[in-house]
């Protein structure tokens, strides 16, 4: 997806959080290399990846969609309750993506995640503009 797509929502984001309106103040540059703020991630991207980075072809909302997605979260180690108490009463296809963005946080957290584009590309101010896996 081209960064064009993108960025309007990371700037909209971005200039929510304290002290990053406007120029890029101290506390969104702290330092790291990544700006150490704002990732994006993706559930396509992430099941993409976990899938040896080939394209799922069952649909998500399919039932062998689901239970591919779902495999593959436990093969990552994110296995999925079949009770999910009141998280049991959304769509199953939300669940299985908030798992998948919580794979991919996860690994933002560890320092394993990858971007994509990689190298990502950067905005007017330097920070990095990637979806994250």
């Amino acid at each position: 997806m081209p960064s064009s797509v993108r960025q309007p929502g990371v700037r909209h984001i971005s200039s929510a959080l304290p002290g990053c309106g406007g120029a890029v103040p101290t506390p969104c540059r702290d330092g790291a290399e990544d700006g150490g703020r704002l990732f994006e991630a993706h559930p396509e991207v992430s099941f993409w990846a976990l899938a040896g980075k080939t394209p799922l072809g069952p649909r998500k909302k399919s039932w062998a969609g689901q239970m591919a997605r779902r495999s593959l979260l436990e093969a990552a180690g994110v296995a999925l309750p079949d009770a999910l108490g009141e998280a049991g009463r959304v769509p199953p296809d939300d669940v299985l993506d908030a798992a998948a963005a919580a794979w991919s946080a996860h690994r933002i957290a560890q320092g394993s995640a990858s971007p994509l584009p990689d190298p990502p590309e950067r905005d007017r101010h330097g920070r990095p503009i990637a979806i994250w896996y």
